[in-house]
Parts: structure tokens; C-alpha cells; sequence
């Protein structure tokens, strides 16, 4: 049913467009453009864009909810726009597959009155002018978790049926296992996979099928891996462009085999070849050195590149990085290279006297891993962290909890196509937010090959200081996005790097704030954003 959004006026000064185009000149640099279209009331009331889609050369689609209701679920709609002047242009509903069974009382007061329920959205992906809706619904009258498939068109105009794709039978609402989808990089394979209901005397047992954008299920397999159930923990895995899967897993040592001091778990990364129905394991070893981050790609010719952060002594610091490339073949690792943050580097993060009582970095993680036609890769990873403080309330004999969400600096790792590391760089960042979960926080990387740009929202103190006072921790703390900056710091393969202001978030004009955990990549040349403040959203765009 097509909600007839066109018919209210979105906001008197919608017909108007204003863009905010920046052009930057370092060296080496190409022109790049950062645009912004003009804000907008999200309408019905109460709605809110959950994530961006994708885009062709006209459009950008967006995926809008709407709550109906304390108690009953959200109505979803497929929202079109503009992809040069980044205005809406139409809105239309799309009906989740609903499900009829007998309900209890309780189902009825919290879940939705009646006999029909509707299935929950997992993922939605546009692929080639379609988008693929993959939804779940758990039966508790048949004691299954179902999963579902069906395409809508561009235009929302024609919505194939709901096909049903994979289940897990349960023991119970609690124990009902999990479905997840992922999609090659050339959107030629999507992968569904889900793990059996956690039982922690059982193997981990896995169950694969891989489909095509028709929802051909192109080949499917249940595996029973050689590692108990509470011993093993899936934490990234791939379906590369030929339907083979990938998973990197973390594995805790039996407690015999832990050693005092020494990692109590180690990485391993299993593929599954179903042209020759091989299960693989590649086995990620640093020796008495604790992984602390790990993320993994596969290269064009089907080699398996991973790199991440070591420590010396604990979980979550990190003393160095590592590089490992594996032949897919034999097993064997081609290129290797461990290598200790020197002193000059960390001297940009803590002092002297820190770094010589043997001081790491901490709380690092992983966003980005990107590989290279040539064979070299780059590592971009977060400092963030969360801590919790209490407070006790004599007058109502309770504790009250403040939250506390940081995001601060980005390294910058550049490895060589033999894994020697050759670049290395901080951008200083500092973002502070309470009880609030950081939805302002964060950057969005735009990959130009020999540049990379950074967008965040940052302190108008940074934008006036020198990128090396930056550098060496004199950085202000972005605590108030309503009286922050988007600045973008572009920077090439040697590291030389120039922060530039886009866009005064406090600025009268400005009634929404960048979001930088929201955005897409629509093309090689394009990435879309998005910022929101209350009712108020729009869209904005780089272009390379």
C-alpha cells in the first residue's frame, strides 16, 4: 500500500537546494566534492531513516520506520531520493511476511493482537535495481526460527512472495539459534548461514547455503566442526565471488593447554571449497603474543590476507601490529611480519616515562581493511571505549549510572604487498558523549586510492590548530555536536596529511547533525551521508 507522502508538504523550503562543495588542492591530491542537500521533516510523525540502501545514476534509496504504537512493531518504507540534489521524492510501504498461529495472552498484550504477526527485517540489500528482503519469524507454536526471502522492485511497485529459505528447530524462545546473510563483493552471492541453538556439551554445528539474487540456492551444507560449543566464537566471516565461505573464529584452549600469563584462546580462520566439498582451516599463531584485533580479506586470486594488533600482556592493548597472507593451497604463509610500535610513534599517544614501564595502547578496533590491486593493504582502526560511573542516592536508596562513550584516535596502517608495514599514522580525534550510545561520534573513511578522507565531527578549537599539535594529544574534546564542525582530514600514502572545515553544525541554516556511523557507498566514486536532529534529516554526498 503506497503512502501518498507527496501530498503533504515536507517543509516550505524543500523546493530549495543548497550545496557545500569543498575542493581541496594537496599534492597528489584529486578534486573531491562534499555536498549537502536541504533539510526535511521525516513524515509520518515519528519516523526515522534506519540506513541507507544504495543508489543508481538517478536515486538513492533509504529504509524508513515507523513506530505504531507502544508494543507493535514498525511499519517500513522504502524512501526514494534524488541522487544530484538529494531531495525526496517518494515514499512507499512494504508489508513483512506475516505469519498466521494461535497466540497466548501475553503474545497478544506485547507482540500484536490477533492471529497474524509479522517476521523481522535481518538484512536488506540492493542488488541491481532490486532489493532483497530477508526476514525471520519465530514460531513458538512450532518451536522454530524460520528465515524468509523476497525482492522488491525499485520503484516499490511489485513485491514477489515470501519464500522460505532455512530453519532452526529450538528448545524455546531463549535458546532459538540465529540466521545472519552477508554478500560477495560483486553482489553475485549472498550467503545464508545460522548456527544451531547454543548447547554447550554439543561441536558447534553451522548450516551454509549460498543463493544467488533470483534466490537460486546455488549449493548448501551443515558442518559439525571438531570444537565444543562454549569454546568457539564466530566473529567475521565472508562469501568471496565465487560462493566460497569464510570464518574467522576464536577459539578458547582447553584449561589444561592454558598457560599462565600466555593467550587462553587462539584465531583460526575455516573455508569451506564447495566445488570440492573441502573444509580448510588456517590457523593464525603469534606464539606467546595475545591478539588483541584481527580482520581478514581474500585477494583476487583467492589468498587469505589478515593483519591486526598484538600485545605483550593482555586482551585488549596493543603493543604492535602483525601481517599474514596464507596460500589458499597449500596452507602455507607467503608473507609474514610482526612488528613493535617503536617509541617515536607512541610518544604521539602517552609520555616518556609510560612508554619505558612498558605502557601499550588500548582499546584499538579494527574498521577498516583494505586491499590493493599491487598486493599491499591498509588498516584503519578506533580508539573507543566505554566506562560506567555510579553514584549512590541516599533519598531514594538507589544507584544512578552515568555513561560514558569515547571515540578518539585513528591509526592509520599501510603494509607492502611482502607485509612490511609502509605507513604508520595517527589522526588525532577526541569524542565525548553521555548516555547516549555516541550516535554523533565516530568518522566515515572515503577511499580515493592514493588519498583517504576522514569526516567527523570535531571541536572549531582543532580546525585552527596546527595537525602537529594535533598529532601529539593538544586536541580538543568534541562533547556537543549542536556546537561542533564536520572537518575532513584527507591524507595520501606517505602520510602527509590537511584538515579542512565542511560544515558549522551550529550554524542557523543547519538544523540537523552529521551522523557519520550512517553511510553508504554507492559507486567508486561516491559515498552518501546523513545527519538528523530531531524531526530534521537530509542527506549529503562525496563525490572523488
Amino acid at each position: 500500500m503506497e503512502r501518498p507522502y507527496f501530498h503533504y508538504p515536507i517543509m516550505k523550503k524543500a523546493a530549495l537546494f543548497f550545496v557545500f562543495s569543498l575542493f581541496l588542492s594537496l599534492p597528489l591530491q584529486s578534486q573531491i566534492d562534499v555536498a549537502w542537500g536541504s533539510p526535511q521533516i521525516a513524515f509520518p510523525k515519528h519516523s526515522y531513516i534506519t540506513s541507507i540502501l544504495g543508489g543508481n545514476d538517478n536515486y538513492i534509496f533509504a529504509l524508513k520506520a515507523t513506530p505504531r504504537g507502544w508494543g507493535s512493531q514498525n511499519h517500513f518504507y522504502l524512501d526514494t531520493y534524488a541522487r544530484q540534489s538529494m531531495a525526496y521524492v517518494s515514499s512507499k510501504e512494504f508489508q513483512l511476511p506475516q505469519m498466521q498461529e494461535m497466540s497466548n495472552v501475553f503474545e497478544r498484550l506485547f507482540q500484536g493482537s490477533g492471529k497474524f504477526r509479522s517476521a523481522h527485517i535481518e538484512r536488506l540489500f540492493y542488488v541491481n535495481g532490486k532489493f532483497l528482503v530477508f526476514t525471520s519469524y519465530y514460531s513458538s507454536e512450532k518451536q522454530k526460527n524460520f528465515a524468509y526471502f523476497q525482492t522488491i522492485t525499485e520503484n516499490g511497485a511489485k513485491v514477489s512472495p515470501p519464500v522460505k529459505l532455512d530453519s532452526i528447530d529450538t528448545d524455546g524462545k531463549r535458546n532459538k539459534g540465529s540466521f545472519d546473510f552477508a554478500l560477495s563483493d560483486d553482489k553475485s552471492h549472498i550467503l545464508i548461514f545460522h548456527n544451531e541453538p547454543f548447547d554447550k556439551y554439543s561441536n558447534e554445528r553451522f548450516s551454509y547455503k549460498v543463493m544467488d539474487e533470483n534466490g537460486n540456492i546455488l549449493w548448501s551444507k551443515k558442518l559439525e566442526l571438531p570444537y565444543p560449543d562454549k569454546q568457539f566464537h564466530v566473529s567475521k566471516y565472508r562469501v568471496d565471488n565465487q560462493g566460497n565461505v569464510f570464518m574467522l573464529a576464536n577459539i578458547d584452549k582447553d584449561k589444561e593447554h592454558v598457560e599462565r600469563r600466555k593467550p587462553t584462546y587462539s584465531y583460526s580462520i575455516l573455508a569451506y571449497f564447495h566445488e570440492t566439498d573441502q573444509l580448510k582451516e588456517y590457523i593464525v599463531d603469534l606464539g606467546d603474543k595475545y591478539i588483541s584485533d584481527i580482520t581478514f580479506n581474500i585477494n583476487p586470486v583467492g589468498d587469505i590476507v589478515c593483519a591486526g594488533f598484538y600485545s605483550k600482556n593482555s586482551e585488549t592493548a596493543q603493543a604492535g601490529t602483525f601481517f599474514l597472507k596464507i596460500d589458499k593451497n597449500t596452507k602455507e604463509v607467503s608473507a609474514r611480519n610482526v612488528k613493535e610500535f617503536e617509541k617515536d610513534f607512541l610518544l604521539e599517544f602517552m609520555s616518556e616515562r609510560k612508554i619505558d614501564k612498558g605502557h601499550e595502547l588500548y582499546n584499538f578496533d579494527i574498521g577498516h581493511f583494505l586491499l590493493r590491486a599491487d598486493g599491499s593493504a591498509v588498516m584503519v582502526a578506533e580508539q573507543y571505549y566505554m566506562d560506567v560511573v555510579s553514584y549512590y542516592n541516599p533519598a531514594t536508596h538507589s544507584y544512578n549510572y552515568t555513561y560514558n562513550y569515547y571515540y578518539n584516535d585513528i591509526i592509520v596502517v599501510g603494509f607492502d604487498g611482502g607485509g612490511q608495514i609502509s605507513l604508520l599514522k595517527k589522526i588525532g580525534k577526541y569524542q565525548h558523549s553521555v548516555n547516549d550510545g555516541g550516535p554523533y561520534a565516530s568518522y566515515v573513511l572515503v577511499d580515493g586510492g592514493q588519498m583517504l578522507h576522514f569526516l567527523y565531527n570535531d571541536s572549531p578549537d582543532n580546525v585552527r590548530k596546527l595537525e602537529s599539535e594535533i598529532e601529539h594529544g593538544h586536541i580538543s574534546s568534541m562533547n556537543n555536536p549542536g556546537r561542533s564542525v564536520v572537518v575532513m582530514v584527507s591524507m595520501d600514502m606517505q602520510g602527509h596529511t590537511q584538515r579542512q572545515q565542511l560544515l558549522d553544525n551550529h550554524a542557523r541554516k543547519n538544523t540537523s547533525w552529521f551522523l557519520p556511523k550512517m553511510n553508504k557507498k554507492i559507486s567508486d566514486k561516491d559515498v552518501v551521508l546523513f545527519s538528523r536532529r530531531g524531526k530534521y534529516y537530509r542527506f549529503g554526498r562525496v563525490s572523488l
